[in-house]
């Protein structure tokens, strides 16, 4: 049985001004809720200044411009705030390689390491123990009937909806003879280029579906355009990530500029 009543908890949720800290994308906002057991403890929540322009999916997504950012703190600035509340607990994402590779760069980027040898990650824990259509946090959410949160920021939110998924999934394990130690995994330092590039749940299992996609797409000029689109992959570029399909509109094979995509639906 999964022994968690005891257990120090970290649960980590960040936005960032696009999808690779390879090409230059930075932290804007994080979020973690400390808990021992179901008992939070401490928590953070904070706008950061990432001394750079946000993607224009990222203003999609998140709904922050350069105004709400401004003035905020640098990540140098409250690094060791961060290490502190994540320090000697289990710490707990949803698609943690995403998140994680932004956290580390940040550290790198001040000449330290960020040390994480208790990981759990809720969207694994998912697919290795349940056969879902869909593991993005928000669906989960609804299939384990997990209450969301609504008020705050957007990585606060998905912190506390993270929360209550870990237990409700913890929960329905009992039955299944587990330890914690059975789903706790060891972070590693990502290194690019990497076999696999990471990129948000929604957004990974739209362009791995093998459907077509409806997007909505935002050229470098700023004009928007939709159009209905078969994915063929993923690549990195010498500028930046790009989603390689056959464009349905076209008629042709093209590239999209992964961080200029600002809504994709799978075709049902």
């Amino acid at each position: 049985m999964l022994e968690t009543s005891n257990t120090k908890f970290a649960f980590l949720d960040i936005e960032t001004t696009g999808l690779s800290p390879w090409f230059g994308d930075r932290i804007c906002q994080i979020a973690v809720i400390a808990t021992e057991g179901k008992r939070i403890k401490r928590t953070l929540d904070l706008l950061l200044d990432p001394e750079r322009e946000l993607s224009p999916s990222a203003l999609h997504i998140n709904g922050l411009n350069a105004e709400a950012l401004k003035g905020k703190p640098r990540f140098a600035d409250v690094a060791s705030e961060v290490a502190s509340i994540l320090t000697d607990t289990v710490i707990v994402c949803h698609n943690a390689s995403f998140d994680l590779q932004f956290l580390d760069n940040e550290y790198r980027k001040l000449g330290r390491t960020i040390e994480i040898p208790n990981l759990i990650d809720t969207l694994l824990l998912a697919r290795d123990h349940y056969e879902l259509p869909s593991y993005s946090l928000r669906q989960l959410s609804q299939d384990f009937q997990v209450e969301t949160y609504i008020k705050g920021s957007r990585a606060f939110a998905d912190a506390v909806t993270m929360k209550n998924l870990f237990f409700s999934i913890v929960d329905s394990l009992k039955t299944v003879n587990k330890t914690l130690d059975d789903i706790i995994g060891i972070y590693n330092s990502p290194a690019w280029p990497k076999e696999v590039i990471y990129l948000p749940t929604d957004l990974s299992e739209a362009v791995h579906s093998g459907k077509r996609l409806f997007i909505k797409y935002m050229d470098k000029g700023g004009e928007v355009s939709e159009r209905w689109v078969t994915p063929q992959g993923v690549m990195g570029l010498s500028d930046y990530l790009y989603l390689q399909a056959f464009c349905h509109t076209r008629e042709a094979e093209r590239t999209f500029r992964l961080d200029r995509i600002l809504h994709i639906e799978v075709e049902h």
